[in-house]
Order: C-alpha cells, then sequence, then structure tokens
C-alpha cells in the first residue's frame, strides 16, 4: 500500500526540470551567457573571452603582401599580391565554434532547454554555422544586433524589447 506521502517525493524525484533558457550574447571579441530560471531571471552564468579579438590586422600578420612574375613578357614583370586573406574573419570562426562547442558540452550536462542568440549580424551567422544541428531546434529567437555595452538590467530590457518587435 502506497501513502500520499511517498506518492509525492517519488514524483519529486523523477519530474522534469524547469525549463532554462540561456541568452548568448557574442562579438568577436567576448561571449556573455545570461540564464533565465524560475526566480532567478536574467541571471548572468559566465562570460568567454578572444584574446585575439581586439587586435588589429596587423598584429594578426604582420608579414607584408608578397609578389610575383606574370607569365607574360617571359616573366620578367612582376606584380604585387593583394591580400585576399583575412585573419579578423579567421579569429572570428574560431571564436564561434569554441562558443559552439562549450555550448554543446553544456547542453548535454542538460544545463538548458532553449537559446536565445544575440549577435552583431555577421558574427550571428559565423554562429548559426558552428552550431549542430542538435542546437539549431533550440534556438528560440535570433537577435542581430549587438548588446553587450550596459548594466545586466539594460541588457535585458533591450533583448525583450528586440523579441517583442
Amino acid at each position: 500500500m502506497r501513502t500520499q506521502s511517498g506518492n509525492f517525493f517519488r514524483n519529486q524525484i523523477h519530474s522534469k526540470p524547469a525549463s532554462r533558457t540561456w541568452y548568448v550574447l557574442a562579438n568577436r571579441c567576448d561571449a556573455v551567457i545570461y540564464e533565465d530560471f524560475k526566480d532567478q531571471k536574467f541571471k548572468f552564468k559566465e562570460r568567454m573571452k578572444n584574446s585575439r579579438g581586439h587586435l588589429t590586422e596587423g598584429q594578426l600578420d604582420s608579414d607584408r603582401p608578397g609578389s610575383g612574375f606574370s607569365s607574360a613578357g617571359a616573366g620578367t614583370i612582376r606584380h604585387g599580391l593583394d591580400r585576399t586573406f583575412q585573419h579578423h574573419e579567421r579569429d572570428a570562426t574560431r571564436f564561434a565554434r569554441a562558443i559552439a562547442n562549450h555550448l554543446t558540452r553544456r547542453k548535454r550536462e542538460d544545463a538548458f532547454q532553449g537559446l536565445v542568440l544575440v549577435a552583431e549580424p555577421h558574427f550571428l551567422g559565423l554562429l548559426r554555422q558552428a552550431l549542430p544541428r542538435e542546437l539549431h531546434g533550440l534556438i528560440r529567437h535570433e537577435i542581430p544586433r549587438e548588446y553587450l555595452e550596459g548594466s545586466d538590467a539594460e541588457v535585458k530590457t533591450a533583448i525583450e524589447r528586440a523579441i517583442q518587435k
């Protein structure tokens, strides 16, 4: 014979955790994660930094563009090679992958059930590409703006306004 209290404790043990939403605010230099959970609305969770994000292109690559010889004129004409490779882009892509890997690990620990991504438009695209398919279904909102400045309350208000539009 089961008692009411026995059912209560059994139900508490087997009940699902309340839904947690993580807000990921990111750019190529920083990522800040906030958690929205029960009574702790929009609480700071953690920060990730990209130490190379603040560097200039010249600091990332100090080499000058090279030169090459043309096949015209019996190979005696020199041409300056322009730089088509951007180190900022490569570092931003790496940082987006690092954020995606971190979120994937934390999701496997069941740390969150939903995501709101907030980033400037280009970095939001990089982050979207880096996220595995298993996390795409958890994205509740994507906000193509940068909200890393301001207090937690100001950031929360700005995000809520953007979601309601």
